[in-house]
């Protein structure tokens, strides 16, 4: 599959898990099997509070020698200190990788689903000139190396980017929405990001009991506004009740296409954010169970 130019993306920091017990410490923190990801070889997984909310999804990367993980830079630091109470005497080392980077590229196809036809657990993976180039569930990479070696930011590839993921309901966490969703809220189940064999890790209780009893009553959903949209922006419904949160979202133009995640039961009503109107494009779940809940 061939793809666009890629671009720096900023949104992206590293951190870098080393120590012979980087894969059992990881298995037990993150939702993803780790302690099976094969060297060379990366996967998605989300890192949960007690409560199950999901306080950042990574893309995670074994290079055999060491583990990488891939999250929203204005994250990162909060997710080392969050891993480093929990190493105690393990074998484990946390790193900031200050000096690498993460670029980004879109397939020239950009034909969209709602979600893939069964879970990716493991995830395509090639290296080349030291720089590792994973690919995504929705056939997007990303590219991590030092950042010299990395393409530039280019800030029409990375809108490019960023508005493919949205469309394709691929949410990323970043600090404005940490803590704020269950994994199923922002179907990580559907792409490979949860384990439900692998064992306990923070939250498994709550995101196992959302899955097998059907609890979740808030799913992903595209919208259009022509007003602008930030990450963390509440959503209202015509009676002014809350009824969701912005996760993501890109300016094309005069329009902004954001992903949020919002009420089963508000997938047909007026929607607005701070009384401009919002209109819902299209929803990344099923009402038909859920409507009146």
């Amino acid at each position: 599959m061939t793809h666009t130019a890629s671009t720096l993306m900023p949104f992206f920091g590293l951190i870098r898990v080393s120590g012979e017990d980087r894969a059992s410490f990881l298995h037990n923190q993150l939702s993803n099997d780790i302690n099976h990801l094969p060297a060379s070889r990366a996967c998605l997984a989300t890192y949960n509070t007690a409560k199950g909310r999901v306080i950042a999804n990574i893309v995670v990367l074994n290079r055999g020698e060491d583990i990488i993980l891939i999250a929203a830079a204005d994250l990162c630091e909060t997710l080392q200190k969050k891993l480093q109470i929990y190493i105690m005497r393990s074998k484990v080392k946390l790193e900031c990788m200050a000096e690498w980077g993460a670029a980004v590229n879109v397939p020239t196809s950009t034909t969209t689903s709602a979600e893939p036809a069964q879970p990716q657990y493991v995830l395509s993976t090639t290296q080349a000139n030291q720089i590792w180039h994973i690919t995504l569930p929705d056939n997007s990479t990303i590219q991590i190396g030092k950042i010299s070696q990395l393409p530039p930011l280019n800030t029409e590839t990375s809108k490019t980017w960023l508005a493919h993921q949205i469309n394709s309901g691929n949410p990323w966490i970043s600090a404005a929405t940490t803590e704020t969703c269950v994994a199923q809220m922002l179907n990580q189940q559907l792409i490979g990001a949860v384990h439900f064999k692998k064992g306990c890790y923070p939250g498994q209780e709550i995101i196992a009991r959302a899955q097998y009893r059907g609890q979740v009553k808030r799913g992903l959903a595209l919208l259009e506004a022509t007003s602008t949209l930030s990450a963390g922006d509440i959503i209202n419904d015509s009676n002014n009740e809350e009824v969701g949160l912005i996760i993501n979202q890109v300016q094309q133009g005069a329009i902004t296409l954001a992903l949020a995640v919002i009420k089963h039961s508000a997938a047909e009503t007026q929607l607005q954010c701070f009384n401009h109107p919002i209109v819902t494009k299209k929803c990344f779940f099923t009402t038909a169970i859920t409507k009146n809940t």
